[in-house]
């Protein structure tokens, strides 16, 4: 089961942030809210948990443009931890990319979190809303390190969340995904963004879990977007050597 904000196990404490959807005016609404006022409302809870890592997930901007990348970039900084990112289709790389390397954030696509692999796995395709992994973007699935566990962070969700306006552009062919990962008897957990709403289930022996927007939220299991859920919301991970505990995180 998920879990709110509970006193966590020890083990590398990561929160992953997703689908911020900040704009070049930060006035600009986004279904009905404010993203960048949502998005501060979460520094508090942020803090708190006190990560070692900060995943961001995809769809950062609603625009693609610099300015709102900047304003994002600001805001995770001040938290003085590693922060690991990959784009989603509303955003623009070219764009992004400048701002965050200046910011000295990574893009992977593996980096260390305590005795855990993160691998981040890019769906994004360019004027496209669904995703889709080939085999180039499998490619840091390879040659894993045999020692240690692993969390696959992507944009696009793998597997049917149940919401009929989010399932028709999640990712294409995921068996791609699933296959691949079925070689490897490390992989935990497989995260995603896109869905604006809470998820997790379990693929084999893989838990597949949804990271709630920071933005704007939806009721779960809808035909179209429905607001009614705590808004804004992050996922939490705490990774351990004996496998890991999530949760959300919000105001």
């Amino acid at each position: 089961m998920d879990a709110g904000l509970a006193t966590p196990s020890s083990g590398f404490r990561l929160v992953q942030v997703s689908d911020c959807h900040l704009s070049e005016d930060p006035t600009t609404p986004y279904r009905g809210h404010n993203a960048d006022a949502n998005l501060d409302r979460l520094s508090a809870a942020v803090a708190a948990f006190s990560p070692d890592a900060l995943v961001l997930t995809g769809d950062l901007s609603e625009d693609g443009s610099p300015e709102s990348y900047r304003r994002l970039a600001g805001w995770a900084v001040s938290f003085g931890v590693p922060v690991w990112w990959l784009p989603g289709n509303h955003d623009e790389p070219e764009r992004m990319k400048p701002v965050f390397d200046a910011a000295g954030f990574e893009a992977g696509p593996r980096c260390s979190a305590g005795c855990w692999t993160v691998v981040l796995l890019d769906s994004r395709w360019p004027d496209d809303p669904g995703g889709e992994l080939d085999a180039d973007r499998l490619r840091p699935l390879d040659d894993l390190p045999a020692d240690s566990p692993v969390a696959v962070f992507v944009h696009h969700q793998p597997v049917p969340v149940g919401a009929v306006w989010i399932d028709r552009v999640g990712l294409r062919a995921p068996e791609r995904l699933w296959e691949r990962l079925a070689r490897e008897p490390r992989p935990r957990l497989v995260a995603f963004g896109h869905v604006h709403q809470r998820f997790r289930r379990r693929v084999d022996a893989i838990e597949v879990l949804a990271a709630p927007s920071t933005a704007a939220n939806s009721l779960p299991g809808t035909e179209r977007f429905t607001a009614g859920e705590t808004t804004p919301m992050a996922r939490w991970f705490v990774l351990g050597q004996r496998g890991f505990r999530s949760g959300y995180l919000a105001p």
